[in-house]
Protein backbone atom coordinates (compact mmCIF):
# COMPACT_ATOMS: atom_id res chain seq x y z
CA UNK A 1 0.00 0.00 0.00
CA UNK A 2 1.60 3.15 -1.11
CA UNK A 3 2.52 5.71 1.61
CA UNK A 4 2.60 9.51 1.05
CA UNK A 5 5.44 11.26 2.89
CA UNK A 6 5.22 15.02 3.81
CA UNK A 7 8.64 16.81 3.54
CA UNK A 8 9.55 19.83 5.71
CA UNK A 9 12.39 22.34 5.52
CA UNK A 10 14.88 22.75 8.28
CA UNK A 11 13.17 24.25 11.23
CA UNK A 12 10.05 22.40 10.45
CA UNK A 13 8.38 25.06 8.15
CA UNK A 14 6.74 24.04 4.93
CA UNK A 15 7.88 25.26 1.48
CA UNK A 16 4.65 27.15 0.85
CA UNK A 17 5.01 29.17 4.07
CA UNK A 18 8.63 29.95 3.23
CA UNK A 19 7.49 31.39 -0.12
CA UNK A 20 4.95 33.59 1.63
CA UNK A 21 7.63 35.08 3.93
CA UNK A 22 9.95 35.78 0.99
CA UNK A 23 7.30 38.08 -0.55
CA UNK A 24 6.88 39.99 2.72
CA UNK A 25 10.63 40.58 2.96
CA UNK A 26 10.68 42.01 -0.53
CA UNK A 27 8.04 44.57 0.43
CA UNK A 28 10.11 45.68 3.45
CA UNK A 29 13.24 46.00 1.30
CA UNK A 30 11.43 48.08 -1.26
CA UNK A 31 10.06 50.33 1.49
CA UNK A 32 13.51 50.85 2.95
CA UNK A 33 14.92 51.69 -0.46
CA UNK A 34 12.09 54.17 -1.11
CA UNK A 35 12.60 55.98 2.20
CA UNK A 36 16.34 56.05 1.62
CA UNK A 37 15.78 57.53 -1.82
CA UNK A 38 13.57 60.23 -0.34
CA UNK A 39 16.23 61.04 2.23
CA UNK A 40 18.89 61.21 -0.47
CA UNK A 41 16.73 63.48 -2.61
CA UNK A 42 16.03 65.74 0.36
CA UNK A 43 19.69 65.86 1.31
CA UNK A 44 20.64 66.70 -2.27
CA UNK A 45 18.00 69.42 -2.43
CA UNK A 46 19.21 70.93 0.83
CA UNK A 47 22.83 70.80 -0.31
CA UNK A 48 21.90 72.34 -3.64
CA UNK A 49 19.92 75.08 -1.87
CA UNK A 50 22.82 75.86 0.47
CA UNK A 51 25.18 76.04 -2.50
CA UNK A 52 22.80 78.39 -4.34
CA UNK A 53 22.34 80.55 -1.22
CA UNK A 54 26.07 80.68 -0.66
CA UNK A 55 26.61 81.68 -4.28
CA UNK A 56 23.88 84.34 -3.93
CA UNK A 57 25.40 85.76 -0.75
CA UNK A 58 28.79 85.93 -2.44
CA UNK A 59 27.32 87.70 -5.46
CA UNK A 60 25.54 90.24 -3.24
CA UNK A 61 28.76 91.03 -1.39
CA UNK A 62 30.59 91.37 -4.70
CA UNK A 63 27.86 93.71 -5.95
CA UNK A 64 28.15 95.85 -2.81
CA UNK A 65 31.93 96.17 -3.16
CA UNK A 66 31.49 96.97 -6.84
CA UNK A 67 29.14 99.82 -5.82
CA UNK A 68 31.80 101.06 -3.39
CA UNK A 69 34.34 100.95 -6.22
CA UNK A 70 32.08 103.28 -8.22
CA UNK A 71 31.96 105.78 -5.33
CA UNK A 72 35.74 105.61 -4.95
CA UNK A 73 36.27 106.12 -8.68
CA UNK A 74 34.08 109.24 -8.67
CA UNK A 75 35.86 110.57 -5.57
CA UNK A 76 39.24 109.96 -7.22
CA UNK A 77 38.22 111.92 -10.28
CA UNK A 78 37.04 114.82 -8.07
CA UNK A 79 40.33 114.83 -6.22
CA UNK A 80 42.23 114.89 -9.52
CA UNK A 81 40.01 117.67 -10.86
CA UNK A 82 37.68 119.47 -8.40
CA UNK A 83 35.61 120.70 -11.35
CA UNK A 84 35.07 117.19 -12.73
CA UNK A 85 31.50 117.19 -11.40
CA UNK A 86 30.65 120.11 -13.70
CA UNK A 87 31.29 117.91 -16.75
CA UNK A 88 28.21 115.85 -15.78
CA UNK A 89 30.15 112.68 -16.56
CA UNK A 90 29.11 109.46 -14.82
CA UNK A 91 31.77 106.72 -14.84
CA UNK A 92 30.79 103.10 -15.56
CA UNK A 93 33.18 100.17 -15.78
CA UNK A 94 33.97 96.62 -14.78
CA UNK A 95 35.89 96.35 -11.53
CA UNK A 96 39.60 95.96 -12.36
CA UNK A 97 40.88 92.48 -11.58
CA UNK A 98 37.43 91.15 -10.61
CA UNK A 99 35.65 89.06 -13.25
CA UNK A 100 31.88 89.37 -13.29
CA UNK A 101 31.70 92.67 -11.28
CA UNK A 102 30.62 96.05 -12.63
CA UNK A 103 29.65 99.51 -11.35
CA UNK A 104 27.62 102.32 -12.87
CA UNK A 105 27.37 105.86 -11.41
CA UNK A 106 24.28 108.03 -11.73
CA UNK A 107 24.30 111.77 -10.90
CA UNK A 108 21.29 112.72 -8.77
CA UNK A 109 19.51 116.01 -9.44
CA UNK A 110 19.49 118.50 -6.55
CA UNK A 111 16.18 119.04 -4.77
CA UNK A 112 16.76 122.79 -5.21
CA UNK A 113 17.21 122.47 -9.00
CA UNK A 114 14.86 124.46 -11.26
CA UNK A 115 11.51 122.80 -11.86
CA UNK A 116 11.64 120.30 -14.69
CA UNK A 117 15.35 119.48 -14.28
CA UNK A 118 15.83 115.74 -14.79
CA UNK A 119 19.61 115.40 -15.12
CA UNK A 120 22.91 117.17 -14.60
CA UNK A 121 23.13 119.97 -17.16
CA UNK A 122 26.53 121.11 -18.41
CA UNK A 123 25.06 124.53 -19.21
CA UNK A 124 24.26 125.03 -15.54
CA UNK A 125 25.76 122.22 -13.46
CA UNK A 126 25.64 124.16 -10.20
CA UNK A 127 21.89 124.73 -10.30
CA UNK A 128 21.13 121.19 -11.46
CA UNK A 129 23.51 119.26 -9.20
CA UNK A 130 24.44 121.27 -6.10
CA UNK A 131 21.97 121.83 -3.29
CA UNK A 132 21.60 125.54 -2.53
CA UNK A 133 19.33 125.56 0.51
CA UNK A 134 19.15 124.48 4.12
CA UNK A 135 21.29 121.96 5.96
CA UNK A 136 22.28 120.20 2.72
CA UNK A 137 23.50 123.36 0.98
CA UNK A 138 26.77 122.94 -0.96
CA UNK A 139 26.31 119.18 -1.27
CA UNK A 140 25.71 116.93 -4.25
CA UNK A 141 24.76 113.28 -4.52
CA UNK A 142 25.57 110.33 -6.73
CA UNK A 143 24.12 106.82 -6.82
CA UNK A 144 26.57 104.02 -7.55
CA UNK A 145 25.07 100.65 -8.52
CA UNK A 146 27.18 97.51 -8.46
CA UNK A 147 26.29 94.15 -9.98
CA UNK A 148 27.88 90.69 -9.94
CA UNK A 149 27.18 87.06 -10.70
CA UNK A 150 27.80 86.66 -14.43
CA UNK A 151 31.00 87.21 -16.36
CA UNK A 152 31.29 89.98 -18.95
CA UNK A 153 28.39 92.09 -17.68
CA UNK A 154 27.72 94.93 -20.12
CA UNK A 155 25.21 96.67 -17.85
CA UNK A 156 23.71 96.43 -14.38
CA UNK A 157 20.28 97.46 -15.71
CA UNK A 158 17.64 94.87 -16.55
CA UNK A 159 19.60 91.84 -15.37
CA UNK A 160 17.65 88.79 -14.08
CA UNK A 161 17.80 88.77 -10.27
CA UNK A 162 18.02 84.98 -10.30
CA UNK A 163 21.56 85.13 -11.68
CA UNK A 164 22.78 88.72 -11.13
CA UNK A 165 22.87 90.49 -7.76
CA UNK A 166 22.72 94.32 -7.65
CA UNK A 167 23.42 96.75 -4.80
CA UNK A 168 23.30 100.56 -4.72
CA UNK A 169 24.96 103.22 -2.58
CA UNK A 170 24.04 106.92 -2.45
CA UNK A 171 27.08 109.05 -1.60
CA UNK A 172 26.72 112.69 -0.52
CA UNK A 173 29.69 114.91 -1.32
CA UNK A 174 30.09 118.09 0.69
CA UNK A 175 32.04 120.98 -0.72
CA UNK A 176 34.83 122.39 1.42
CA UNK A 177 33.29 125.61 2.74
CA UNK A 178 34.53 128.85 4.27
CA UNK A 179 32.14 128.06 7.12
CA UNK A 180 34.27 125.07 8.08
CA UNK A 181 36.45 127.65 9.88
CA UNK A 182 35.83 130.34 12.46
CA UNK A 183 38.60 132.36 10.79
CA UNK A 184 39.79 132.26 7.17
CA UNK A 185 42.09 134.52 5.13
CA UNK A 186 43.58 134.27 1.70
CA UNK A 187 46.27 136.87 2.48
CA UNK A 188 47.50 137.83 5.94
CA UNK A 189 48.61 141.30 4.88
CA UNK A 190 46.42 144.38 5.18
CA UNK A 191 44.33 145.14 2.11
CA UNK A 192 46.65 147.16 -0.20
CA UNK A 193 43.66 149.34 -1.07
CA UNK A 194 43.58 150.74 2.48
CA UNK A 195 47.11 152.19 2.65
CA UNK A 196 49.95 153.37 0.45
CA UNK A 197 51.16 149.84 -0.26
CA UNK A 198 54.38 149.24 -2.19
CA UNK A 199 54.00 147.64 -5.59
CA UNK A 200 54.01 143.88 -5.23
CA UNK A 201 51.91 143.65 -2.09
CA UNK A 202 48.65 143.04 -3.93
CA UNK A 203 47.86 139.37 -4.42
CA UNK A 204 51.15 138.21 -2.93
CA UNK A 205 51.69 135.59 -0.26
CA UNK A 206 54.35 135.98 2.44
CA UNK A 207 57.01 133.94 0.62
CA UNK A 208 56.72 136.23 -2.40
CA UNK A 209 56.76 139.68 -0.83
CA UNK A 210 59.08 138.90 2.10
CA UNK A 211 61.78 137.57 -0.24
CA UNK A 212 61.87 140.93 -2.02
CA UNK A 213 61.99 142.95 1.18
CA UNK A 214 58.69 144.66 0.47
CA UNK A 215 57.26 146.57 3.42
CA UNK A 216 53.73 145.27 3.18
CA UNK A 217 51.57 145.97 6.24
CA UNK A 218 51.29 142.85 8.38
CA UNK A 219 48.81 142.22 11.16
CA UNK A 220 49.72 140.38 14.33
CA UNK A 221 48.11 137.73 16.48
CA UNK A 222 49.18 138.71 19.98
CA UNK A 223 48.57 138.17 23.69
CA UNK A 224 44.87 138.29 24.48
CA UNK A 225 43.80 137.20 20.99
CA UNK A 226 41.73 134.02 21.02
CA UNK A 227 40.55 132.09 17.97
CA UNK A 228 38.19 129.52 19.49
CA UNK A 229 37.62 127.12 16.64
CA UNK A 230 39.18 125.76 13.44
CA UNK A 231 41.08 128.32 11.36
CA UNK A 232 42.75 128.48 7.97
CA UNK A 233 44.98 130.84 6.00
CA UNK A 234 46.61 130.27 2.64
CA UNK A 235 49.36 132.65 3.77
CA UNK A 236 51.88 132.82 6.60
CA UNK A 237 50.72 134.33 9.91
CA UNK A 238 52.53 136.78 12.16
CA UNK A 239 52.23 135.31 15.65
CA UNK A 240 53.67 136.87 18.81
CA UNK A 241 53.02 136.75 22.54
CA UNK A 242 50.54 134.23 23.97
CA UNK A 243 47.79 134.13 21.35
CA UNK A 244 45.64 131.00 21.48
CA UNK A 245 44.34 129.00 18.51
CA UNK A 246 41.69 126.27 18.64
CA UNK A 247 39.42 125.24 21.49
CA UNK A 248 41.04 123.68 24.51
CA UNK A 249 39.78 120.15 25.15
CA UNK A 250 37.54 120.06 22.10
CA UNK A 251 36.94 116.58 20.64
CA UNK A 252 38.05 116.13 17.96
CA UNK A 253 40.79 118.77 18.21
CA UNK A 254 40.34 121.80 15.96
CA UNK A 255 42.31 122.15 12.73
CA UNK A 256 44.63 125.18 12.70
CA UNK A 257 45.88 125.41 9.11
CA UNK A 258 48.57 128.02 8.42
CA UNK A 259 49.84 127.06 4.98
CA UNK A 260 52.82 129.42 4.91
CA UNK A 261 53.98 128.82 8.49
CA UNK A 262 54.38 131.47 11.20
CA UNK A 263 56.88 134.25 11.80
CA UNK A 264 58.94 135.82 13.31
CA UNK A 265 59.37 132.34 14.84
CA UNK A 266 58.18 129.07 13.33
CA UNK A 267 58.46 127.24 16.64
CA UNK A 268 55.42 125.89 18.46
CA UNK A 269 55.21 126.04 22.22
CA UNK A 270 56.68 128.49 24.72
CA UNK A 271 54.42 131.33 23.56
CA UNK A 272 51.29 130.86 21.46
CA UNK A 273 49.05 127.91 22.23
CA UNK A 274 47.78 125.59 19.50
CA UNK A 275 44.95 123.40 20.74
CA UNK A 276 45.38 120.89 17.93
CA UNK A 277 46.10 117.17 17.77
CA UNK A 278 49.81 117.79 17.19
CA UNK A 279 50.11 120.84 19.46
CA UNK A 280 51.16 122.90 16.44
CA UNK A 281 49.65 124.36 13.30
CA UNK A 282 49.17 122.29 10.13
CA UNK A 283 48.94 122.78 6.36
CA UNK A 284 45.54 122.54 4.65
CA UNK A 285 44.11 122.87 1.14
CA UNK A 286 44.35 126.13 -0.81
CA UNK A 287 40.92 127.79 -0.70
CA UNK A 288 40.33 130.70 -3.08
CA UNK A 289 37.39 133.10 -2.62
CA UNK A 290 35.21 134.14 -5.58
CA UNK A 291 35.84 137.66 -6.88
CA UNK A 292 32.42 138.99 -5.92
CA UNK A 293 28.95 138.09 -4.67
CA UNK A 294 27.22 139.43 -7.81
CA UNK A 295 26.02 135.94 -8.76
CA UNK A 296 23.68 135.91 -5.77
CA UNK A 297 21.49 138.56 -7.38
CA UNK A 298 19.91 135.87 -9.57
CA UNK A 299 18.63 134.00 -6.50
CA UNK A 300 17.02 136.99 -4.78
CA UNK A 301 13.31 137.58 -5.24
CA UNK A 302 12.06 141.07 -6.23
CA UNK A 303 10.80 141.74 -2.68
CA UNK A 304 14.27 140.86 -1.36
CA UNK A 305 16.24 143.01 -3.82
CA UNK A 306 17.05 146.68 -3.04
CA UNK A 307 18.98 149.35 -4.90
CA UNK A 308 21.22 151.87 -3.19
CA UNK A 309 22.17 152.19 0.46
CA UNK A 310 19.77 150.15 2.61
CA UNK A 311 19.34 149.82 6.37
CA UNK A 312 17.95 146.62 7.86
CA UNK A 313 16.72 145.98 11.39
CA UNK A 314 15.92 142.31 11.97
CA UNK A 315 12.90 141.82 14.21
CA UNK A 316 12.50 138.09 14.73
CA UNK A 317 10.51 137.00 11.68
CA UNK A 318 10.02 140.43 10.07
CA UNK A 319 12.49 142.99 8.79
CA UNK A 320 12.39 146.77 8.95
CA UNK A 321 13.84 148.21 5.73
CA UNK A 322 14.89 151.79 5.14
CA UNK A 323 15.64 152.51 1.49
CA UNK A 324 15.37 155.69 -0.60
CA UNK A 325 14.30 157.64 2.47
CA UNK A 326 11.33 155.38 3.26
CA UNK A 327 10.95 152.79 6.02
CA UNK A 328 8.69 149.75 5.79
CA UNK A 329 8.33 146.31 7.36
CA UNK A 330 8.63 143.29 5.08
CA UNK A 331 8.02 139.58 5.59
CA UNK A 332 10.94 137.18 5.60
CA UNK A 333 11.97 136.56 1.97
CA UNK A 334 10.98 133.08 0.76
CA UNK A 335 14.42 132.52 -0.75
CA UNK A 336 16.08 133.46 2.55
CA UNK A 337 18.18 136.03 0.66
CA UNK A 338 18.35 139.84 0.62
CA UNK A 339 20.56 141.41 -2.04
CA UNK A 340 21.47 145.11 -2.08
CA UNK A 341 22.86 146.35 -5.37
CA UNK A 342 24.33 149.64 -6.51
CA UNK A 343 22.24 151.95 -8.66
CA UNK A 344 23.05 150.91 -12.25
CA UNK A 345 22.07 154.36 -13.55
CA UNK A 346 23.97 156.46 -11.02
CA UNK A 347 27.56 155.95 -9.93
CA UNK A 348 28.61 155.10 -6.39
CA UNK A 349 30.63 158.19 -5.42
CA UNK A 350 32.15 156.75 -2.28
CA UNK A 351 35.24 154.60 -1.82
CA UNK A 352 35.78 153.14 1.62
CA UNK A 353 38.84 154.27 3.59
CA UNK A 354 39.83 152.77 6.93
CA UNK A 355 40.43 156.26 8.36
CA UNK A 356 37.43 158.30 7.26
CA UNK A 357 36.95 160.60 10.25
CA UNK A 358 33.38 160.57 11.55
CA UNK A 359 31.85 158.85 8.50
CA UNK A 360 30.20 162.10 7.34
CA UNK A 361 31.74 161.76 3.89
CA UNK A 362 30.35 158.24 3.59
CA UNK A 363 26.85 159.27 4.66
CA UNK A 364 26.79 162.02 2.05
CA UNK A 365 28.12 159.95 -0.83
CA UNK A 366 26.97 156.35 -0.41
CA UNK A 367 23.38 156.88 -1.59
CA UNK A 368 23.84 154.99 -4.86
CA UNK A 369 26.19 152.34 -3.48
CA UNK A 370 25.30 148.72 -2.75
CA UNK A 371 25.86 149.20 0.99
CA UNK A 372 23.64 147.50 3.56
CA UNK A 373 23.53 148.20 7.32
CA UNK A 374 22.48 145.32 9.57
CA UNK A 375 21.45 144.87 13.21
CA UNK A 376 18.85 143.01 15.27
CA UNK A 377 17.69 139.46 15.95
CA UNK A 378 16.57 136.78 13.50
CA UNK A 379 14.24 133.81 13.98
CA UNK A 380 14.77 132.26 10.54
CA UNK A 381 17.78 131.48 8.32
CA UNK A 382 18.87 134.46 6.22
CA UNK A 383 21.71 135.64 3.99
CA UNK A 384 22.27 139.37 3.45
CA UNK A 385 24.56 140.35 0.58
CA UNK A 386 25.85 143.78 -0.37
CA UNK A 387 27.29 144.45 -3.80
CA UNK A 388 29.65 146.85 -2.05
CA UNK A 389 29.78 146.71 1.78
CA UNK A 390 27.92 145.11 4.67
CA UNK A 391 28.07 147.35 7.76
CA UNK A 392 27.16 145.91 11.17
CA UNK A 393 25.83 148.72 13.36
CA UNK A 394 24.37 146.82 16.32
CA UNK A 395 24.28 143.44 18.04
CA UNK A 396 23.19 140.75 15.58
CA UNK A 397 22.02 137.44 17.02
CA UNK A 398 19.40 134.62 16.86
CA UNK A 399 16.09 135.36 18.50
CA UNK A 400 15.94 134.07 22.08
CA UNK A 401 19.70 133.68 22.55
CA UNK A 402 21.23 135.46 25.52
CA UNK A 403 24.33 137.32 24.30
CA UNK A 404 27.38 135.23 25.09
CA UNK A 405 25.57 131.89 25.12
CA UNK A 406 26.02 129.20 22.50
CA UNK A 407 23.44 129.47 19.69
CA UNK A 408 20.97 126.64 19.16
CA UNK A 409 18.20 125.85 16.69
CA UNK A 410 18.19 126.20 12.92
CA UNK A 411 18.39 129.98 12.51
CA UNK A 412 21.74 130.97 10.98
CA UNK A 413 22.78 134.26 9.37
CA UNK A 414 25.15 134.85 6.46
CA UNK A 415 26.65 138.27 5.70
CA UNK A 416 28.43 138.56 2.34
CA UNK A 417 30.07 141.60 0.73
CA UNK A 418 32.06 141.94 -2.46
CA UNK A 419 34.10 144.67 -0.75
CA UNK A 420 34.10 145.01 3.05
CA UNK A 421 32.22 143.53 5.97
CA UNK A 422 32.58 146.31 8.54
CA UNK A 423 31.91 147.16 12.17
CA UNK A 424 30.43 150.65 12.32
CA UNK A 425 32.67 153.00 14.32
CA UNK A 426 32.37 156.76 13.69
CA UNK A 427 35.30 158.58 15.23
CA UNK A 428 36.87 162.03 15.11
CA UNK A 429 39.48 162.09 17.85
CA UNK A 430 37.12 160.22 20.16
CA UNK A 431 34.55 157.49 19.67
CA UNK A 432 31.46 158.96 18.03
CA UNK A 433 27.75 158.32 18.46
CA UNK A 434 26.89 154.79 17.40
CA UNK A 435 30.19 153.23 18.40
CA UNK A 436 29.68 149.68 19.71
CA UNK A 437 31.24 148.62 23.00
CA UNK A 438 31.78 144.84 23.29
CA UNK A 439 29.43 143.98 20.39
CA UNK A 440 28.12 140.47 19.67
CA UNK A 441 27.80 139.15 16.12
CA UNK A 442 26.29 135.72 15.52
CA UNK A 443 26.88 135.16 11.79
CA UNK A 444 28.96 133.57 9.08
CA UNK A 445 30.67 136.48 7.29
CA UNK A 446 32.50 136.64 3.96
CA UNK A 447 34.32 139.45 2.14
CA UNK A 448 35.07 138.04 -1.29
CA UNK A 449 37.69 140.58 -2.47
CA UNK A 450 38.60 142.70 0.55
CA UNK A 451 38.37 142.39 4.36
CA UNK A 452 36.46 142.16 7.61
CA UNK A 453 37.37 145.46 9.33
CA UNK A 454 36.50 147.99 12.02
CA UNK A 455 35.94 151.54 10.80
CA UNK A 456 38.55 153.96 12.17
CA UNK A 457 40.31 151.17 14.05
CA UNK A 458 43.14 153.51 15.10
CA UNK A 459 40.86 156.26 16.42
CA UNK A 460 39.44 156.78 19.91
CA UNK A 461 39.64 154.73 23.09
CA UNK A 462 39.53 150.96 23.29
CA UNK A 463 36.04 149.49 22.78
CA UNK A 464 36.53 146.19 24.61
CA UNK A 465 36.16 142.83 22.90
CA UNK A 466 34.76 142.09 19.46
CA UNK A 467 32.68 138.97 20.08
CA UNK A 468 32.02 136.89 16.98
CA UNK A 469 30.09 133.65 17.40
CA UNK A 470 30.17 132.25 13.89
CA UNK A 471 32.78 132.43 11.12
CA UNK A 472 34.89 135.11 9.42
CA UNK A 473 36.22 134.68 5.87
CA UNK A 474 38.09 137.38 3.96
CA UNK A 475 40.47 137.86 1.05
CA UNK A 476 42.86 140.15 2.96
CA UNK A 477 43.11 140.22 6.72
CA UNK A 478 41.39 143.26 8.19
CA UNK A 479 42.41 145.29 11.23
CA UNK A 480 39.98 145.43 14.15
CA UNK A 481 42.14 147.25 16.71
CA UNK A 482 45.53 148.55 17.74
CA UNK A 483 47.69 146.68 20.23
CA UNK A 484 47.26 148.49 23.55
CA UNK A 485 45.15 151.22 21.95
CA UNK A 486 41.90 151.77 20.10
CA UNK A 487 39.48 149.32 18.56
CA UNK A 488 38.89 145.79 19.81
CA UNK A 489 40.58 142.71 21.18
CA UNK A 490 39.43 139.66 19.19
CA UNK A 491 37.12 137.06 20.76
CA UNK A 492 36.16 134.68 17.97
CA UNK A 493 34.13 131.56 18.77
CA UNK A 494 33.06 128.97 16.24
CA UNK A 495 29.37 128.23 15.78
CA UNK A 496 29.48 124.44 15.47
CA UNK A 497 26.17 124.46 13.59
CA UNK A 498 27.85 126.03 10.57
CA UNK A 499 29.70 122.77 9.87
CA UNK A 500 26.41 121.27 8.67
CA UNK A 501 23.90 124.14 8.67
CA UNK A 502 24.65 126.71 5.98
CA UNK A 503 22.90 130.09 5.55
CA UNK A 504 20.80 130.20 2.36
CA UNK A 505 22.82 130.61 -0.85
CA UNK A 506 26.16 131.05 0.94
CA UNK A 507 29.15 131.16 -1.44
CA UNK A 508 31.83 128.45 -1.62
CA UNK A 509 35.55 128.64 -2.46
CA UNK A 510 36.64 128.34 -6.08
CA UNK A 511 37.95 124.84 -6.93
CA UNK A 512 37.63 123.89 -3.29
CA UNK A 513 37.22 120.19 -3.86
CA UNK A 514 34.77 117.75 -2.32
CA UNK A 515 34.75 115.14 0.38
CA UNK A 516 32.27 112.37 1.17
CA UNK A 517 30.00 113.43 3.96
CA UNK A 518 27.66 110.45 4.00
CA UNK A 519 26.97 107.08 2.36
CA UNK A 520 23.57 105.35 2.48
CA UNK A 521 21.81 102.47 0.76
CA UNK A 522 18.47 103.17 -0.96
CA UNK A 523 15.51 101.30 0.51
CA UNK A 524 15.48 98.92 -2.46
CA UNK A 525 19.15 98.09 -1.93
Amino acid sequence: MPVTVSQTAAGGQSASRRADEAGFTMIIALGVMFVTSLLLVAAFAIAKGDTHQSRRDTAQKQAYYAALAGVQEYEYRLQSNPNYWASCEAPASTVPGEAGERYEVKLLVASSAPKGTTKCETANPFASMVESKGAVANTMRIESTGCAGVANLASCVGQPPSTVATRSIVATFRGVNFLNYVYYTNFETEDPGLYNAPAGCEGAYHKEWSAEGLKCATIVFTSGDSVEGPMHTNDAARVEGTAEFGRSGHAPPDAVEINGGTYPSAACGGGPTYNTKSGCYEKGPTLTPPESDAGLRAYAEPEGTFTGVTRLVLNGSTISVTNEGKTKSIAWPKSGLIFVQGNPEKACNYTYESENSDNTEETNNETNCGNVYVEGNYAKPLTIAGENDVIINGNTYPTGVTLGNEPTGLSVLGLIASHYVRIYHPCSGSNGKGSLANPWIYAGMLSTSHSFVVDNHACGAALGELHVYGAIAQDYRGIVGQVGGSGYIKDYKYDERLATLTPPHFLSPIKAGWKIGRETSPSAG
